[in-house]
């Protein structure tokens, strides 16, 4: 077996390596999520993207609808200055 002297010494070193193990694991822990918490975010914000990227081309589509718009309404019956001030009456 040990020699006692050696017995004497190993208790406080583990003593003192409890606490190191359990600051190590916390730590571990902290960083696991973080990893795994980052991956949430690199898919949140790709699913952002698609969204901007949605919203952008349905702006492209309204704009071309009131273009187009615009271009029948100007190119249909022109209305009278008259009828145009008894309208905005």
């Amino acid at each position: 077996m040990f020699p006692v002297e050696n017995v004497a010494i190993m208790i406080p070193i583990l003593a003192l390596l409890i606490p190191v193990v359990a600051i190590l694991t916390k730590h571990q822990q902290r960083m696991a999520e973080l990893i795994h918490g980052g991956e949430q975010n690199r898919q949140s914000s790709q699913e952002m993207l698609a969204l901007r990227h949605e919203i952008a081309e349905l702006r492209s589509l309204v704009h071309q609808q009131s273009i187009a718009v615009d271009n029948l309404v100007s190119r249909s019956v022109v209305l009278p200055s008259e009828t145009v001030e008894q309208r905005l009456r």
